[in-house]
């Protein structure tokens, strides 16, 4: 098979990561980059010494037929007509979270790439995260049981030393702390306790500290969340905290319980009376021996080349910000929301 062009739609941090992650794929080649300021593709593309092709409109990304994926690594508010227009072009698609500002778009992206027939990865990168490997073979292995209640919180403060703190802090584009950040958060909840969520209870706050003062949206909520089956969770996501970034996990299950890299039990280690530490990368351990966006698109590829599905493809993805959406509401009308959402 010959080699797949790819075609970066966006010039930030992360279309760099992007970029260098198909350079490091022996079966895909950069061959554009787009960015509304032309001059910032062509910077983006002396960085990673790149001599590609430069737009400063995307459509002509998407009308190139050697150009086979597309990476869509802009802000928030430009991912739906921009996913859906690849989509539309028949390119393969990987997107950056989240997948659209609205219910009503998220939805629409979804169903243009079901109807596309392409490949599709969301950005949830955190699923690459060595830690999440080990968590999800200790509860394959039933090292924990059945869990019935987890806490998943995102805790990092974004502010103006942030790249995207200027549009991260609007509504329309960052909308809320849990779709702009805390959405990992519930995408690793789903991933680790799998079912149904069937109701979303969100409250809402804001800190009024100095640094976050321009948010126009509370950069702090915290999310009770109830399974069909009856189990619960929380999620607690603060982008105004004043302390280094956290990512906490906590499973508690029938006979043992999971927190970050270290766990308890009596049933996989008799005998066991205080915790055991499992030296790894955590998710919040910038570590440049761990390459989580070479793994995500080394996936990617994968998936095209087999014609297999991701598990984290817009499908899935949709469920995650369906929570999202139905958290938010809930905090907005101060009563809980059932799901799904009309």
């Amino acid at each position: 098979m010959d080699k797949l062009g790819v075609g970066i739609i966006g010039a930030g941090w992360v279309a760099g990561e992007h970029i260098r992650a198909f350079q490091r794929n022996p079966d895909t080649e950069v061959l554009a980059i787009c960015s509304r300021n032309e001059a910032n593709a062509k910077l983006k593309a002396r960085e990673c010494y790149l001599d590609c092709s430069t737009y400063a409109e995307y459509k002509e990304i998407l009308a190139r037929d050697d150009i086979h994926i597309v990476s869509i690594a802009t802000p928030p508010n430009l991912h739906e007509e921009q996913s859906i227009a690849a989509a539309q072009a028949g390119k393969h698609i990987l997107l950056e979270k989240p997948m659209a500002t609205s219910i009503e778009g998220a939805r629409l992206v979804r169903n243009a790439i079901a109807k596309a027939d392409v490949k599709s990865l969301m950005g949830f990168v955190l699923r690459w995260n060595p830690l999440f490997d080990i968590i999800t073979a200790l509860i394959e292995d039933n090292a924990i049981g059945n869990i019935f209640f987890a806490e998943v919180d995102y805790f990092n403060g974004f502010g103006p030393w942030y790249k995207q703190f200027e549009w991260n802090v609007k509504k329309d584009v960052g909308v809320s702390s849990l779709l702009s950040a805390g959405c990992h958060a519930i995408d690793a909840l789903r991933y680790f306790m799998g079912g149904d969520i069937v109701e979303v209870c969100q409250y809402s706050t804001s800190g009024n500290g100095p640094d976050f003062a321009d948010y126009q949206y509370d950069p702090t909520s915290v999310t009770i969340l109830k399974f069909s089956d009856g189990r619960i969770a929380k999620v607690a996501s603060c982008i105004e905290c004043v302390q280094p970034y956290i990512f906490n996990i906590n499973l508690i299950g029938s006979h043992g319980s999971i927190r970050n890299n270290r766990i308890y039990s009596n049933k996989k280690f008799p005998g066991q009376n205080d915790w055991i530490e499992i030296p790894t990368v955590l998710p919040d351990t910038p570590d440049p021996s761990h390459d989580p966006f070479r793994l995500e698109v080394d996936h990617l590829v994968k998936c095209i080349k087999t014609n297999k599905e991701s598990p984290t493809n817009a499908t899935d993805a949709f469920k995650t910000h369906e929570i999202v959406f139905a958290a938010d509401k809930s905090a907005k009308e101060g009563q809980p929301v059932r799901l799904p959402l009309k």
